[in-house]
């Protein structure tokens, strides 16, 4: 029974021993001569011959090893031969989701590369998934969110929302985010916004898709009504010093034939402290 304590007591010694020494040694800062370089680095066709033709297994073999291979840098080092690798992936496998998907996040969390240098990087990887890929409306869909969320670039996410909502198949959620960022941008006008919802909603099927797309399109409309009707309300104020209490005022003065609606019927208010069409949006569920 000693005997037996004895052994134990030693190898628990020796373990604690062997844990020390590790942590230790692995706080020593240490030389790492080749800076964690490729020092060699295939072309497709090679992997192809050395694959004996599986070019999707060599993808899926690379692809694997560049997930551990950058998962081991710090933040400090540089992410060398990035655009490369997951190049080398996409040219075994030019169909490869996921390749495009991950090696494009991995891109935009390179600290040692530049803001501009990462924006190509992601956008040529994405231009290259979107040429072999051109009816994955899911591959211009994550590149929008991502040059949004990652790449903090609007332009660049309704450049491939926009692409995305142009593919046939591509879910009607797409399409509204595309509108949405179109028309906070500001580059449509109101007559562009009213075409675009109402193509939306001719292609709507579902009923909270319909509307959706409804509400989008009264806003549009509203729009497009302000455009016409706020003119009248300054010419009224210019012409009487002060704002009309209602639509009728100006039917009275042959302005208006009669008084406006909104795009589901209801009379459109006027907000007398601005002098402007007030729309009161009730879109209903039932």
């Amino acid at each position: 029974m000693r005997r037996a304590l004895a052994v134990a007591a030693a190898l628990i010694t020796l373990l604690a021993v062997a844990v020390t020494a590790e942590v230790r040694l692995s706080s020593i800062q240490r030389a790492d001569p080749l800076g964690k370089r490729l020092l060699y680095l295939p072309t497709a066709e090679m992997l192809g011959l050395g694959s004996l033709g599986n070019r999707g297994l060599a993808a899926d073999l690379v692809y694997l090893w560049s997930i551990q291979y950058y998962s081991q840098f710090e933040p400090r080092e540089q992410f060398l031969y990035l655009e490369k690798v997951f190049d080398l992936i996409t040219d075994l496998d030019p169909l490869y989701f996921d390749a495009y998907r991950v090696g494009a996040m991995i891109m935009t969390i390179d600290t040692s590369a530049s803001a501009a240098e990462r924006r190509e990087a992601v956008r040529r990887l994405y231009d290259k998934g979107l040429r072999n890929m051109p009816s994955s409306w899911e591959l211009a869909e994550v590149a929008a969110w991502d040059a949004l969320q990652q790449l903090r670039d609007p332009e660049l996410a309704i450049h491939y929302a926009k692409i995305g909502a142009a593919i046939p198949g591509a879910p009607p959620r797409l399409r509204r985010v595309y509108g949405r960022w179109e028309e906070k941008a500001g580059q449509w006008t109101p007559e562009d916004s009213l075409a675009y919802w109402q193509a939306v909603l001719a292609e709507a099927v579902r009923k909270p898709d319909v509307i959706l797309a409804k509400s989008h399109l009264y806003d549009a409309v509203a729009r497009v009504d302000g455009r016409r009707l706020d003119p009248l309300l300054s010419a009224y104020r210019d012409r009487f010093g002060h704002c009309p209490d209602s639509w009728r005022q100006l039917v009275e003065l042959g302005w208006l034939q009669r008084a406006p609606t909104d795009y589901v019927g209801n009379p459109y208010r006027i907000d007398r402290e601005h002098c402007r069409l007030e729309p009161h949006k009730r879109i209903r569920w039932d």
